[in-house]
């Protein structure tokens, strides 16, 4: 019997991914809505009055679509993990694949590899198109904040796909993964927007989910926000917390 190495696994959760058609079509729904509001964000803010300000600041809204993206993304994410417990075949997977750690981690890196590919084609072509839209040429690609913007974006939504994929591994129930997930990355930011004084949002707000994600793909620096690298720090704190967690889920645990 042939080993089955880490390239193997990966080839395993590729091919199983790849048959999915509703991940895919998951997917296209998410790149559309990211170019969609872009670009209908980016055209409003032309519009309707906005001048020179506006165009120096077009690669924000050329990104607001991202708060979308985060949540089709983040479903997606759950719905991989969770499908494979609710219809059983996480039971043939771990046949096919005895130890559980490569199974999780592969699963992990053709899911980010695949929404990071398709988010990050999604994000350029939205920016090189909202300055059309608005003949912002002022606003260039090669900018370093321009890059550090599509980039942090970009890893924003597929860290909030990967959040999602490791709820799942965690509650294996789809209805409680997608409640905890919407807890986690919006929920949270409502609240403590309605409870917090503005000292304690400040302060402690700056650290939830929603905002570091946020600050990930920002091109200026807010007052009382995270730098987009402190941003990247915090959620991917989250989402190491949450893989580390079902790490041990899938470890210390039966295929149910």
């Amino acid at each position: 019997m042939s080993e089955v190495t880490f390239v193997r696994v990966l080839r395993f959760e590729w091919i199983k991914f790849r048959s999915l058609r509703s991940s895919w079509l998951t997917l296209a729904v998410a790149v559309a809505v990211f170019i969609g509001l872009g670009l209908f964000t980016t055209w409003f803010v032309f519009v309707s009055g906005a001048d020179s300000a506006a165009a120096l600041d077009a690669v924000t809204a050329a990104l607001s679509g991202s708060a979308l993206s985060v949540l089709i993304v983040g479903v997606l994410g759950v719905l991989v993990m969770t499908g494979e417990y609710s219809t059983g075949t996480i039971r043939s997977s771990l046949t096919a694949v005895p130890r559980r750690m490569p199974l999780l981690a592969a699963k992990a890196v053709v899911f980010a590899t695949v929404v990071y590919t398709l988010m990050l084609a999604a994000t350029v072509v939205t920016v090189v198109a909202g300055q059309r839209v608005i003949g912002a040429a002022g606003v260039s690609l090669a900018d370093a904040g321009t890059i550090r913007a599509i980039l942090g974006s970009t890893a924003y939504v597929t860290g909030a796909g990967l959040l999602g994929l490791f709820l799942g591994g965690v509650l294996r129930s789809t209805a409680g993964s997608l409640t905890a997930f919407f807890v986690v990355t919006f929920l949270m930011t409502l609240v403590s927007r309605l409870i917090l004084s503005q000292g304690w949002r400040e302060s402690a707000g700056r650290f939830l989910p929603s905002a570091a994600g946020e600050a990930m793909g920002a091109t200026m620096q807010l007052p009382d926000a995270l730098t987009p690298g402190q941003g990247g720090l915090v959620f991917a704190g989250y989402v190491l917390l949450a893989g580390g967690a079902a790490a041990w889920r899938m470890t210390r645990s039966d295929a149910t």
